[in-house]
């Protein structure tokens, strides 16, 4: 009796992980699409900084 409900744990076991791993996966690749299309209009705020500071030191600096 008590192997019969060990095989029927294990049993539900597997199929609970598998389903939530498929799951998971899913998830991740709705996300993972969603990230690349938010990738084109991502403004890094270190990236800025640095292009407004060769802005100014172009415009600081006399045309040679």
């Amino acid at each position: 009796m008590l192997f019969v409900f060990l095989l029927a744990a294990s049993i539900g076991s597997y199929a609970f992980l598998n389903v939530a791993s498929y799951a998971q996966d899913v998830e991740a690749q709705e996300e993972e699409s969603l990230l690349e299309h938010e990738d084109a209009t991502l403004l890094l705020p270190d990236v800025m900084f640095i292009k407004k500071v060769v802005e100014t030191g172009k415009r600081l600096l006399p045309a040679s």
